[in-house]
């Protein structure tokens, strides 16, 4: 008789453990979900505020303060060579 009670005790034991398991996946599944989730969000969020300034930049107003202070030097060299015919 102790037997069959050991037997019903580790059934339900083993079923109890299988039941956590699949609670504990289903939690760690959501879980990752949601950090998936509002880890895209405040990419969006970033970016799309990046943008914004970015649009918000005059490119030739900051250029033109940038040439206030540099020389701009440029060198070329040209070489010309007969074809061969």
């Amino acid at each position: 008789m102790k037997n069959t009670k050991d037997k019903k005790n580790q059934s339900s034991s083993g079923k109890m453990s299988d039941t956590l398991k699949d609670i504990s996946k289903d939690f760690l599944s959501t879980a990752l979900g949601q950090v998936n989730k509002t880890k895209e969000d405040i990419s969006a969020k970033v970016t799309s505020e990046i943008i914004s300034l970015i649009r918000k930049i005059d490119f030739i107003k900051e250029f033109s303060k940038f040439a206030e202070d540099h020389k701009f030097k440029i060198s070329a060299e040209v070489e010309i060579i007969k074809k061969n015919k």
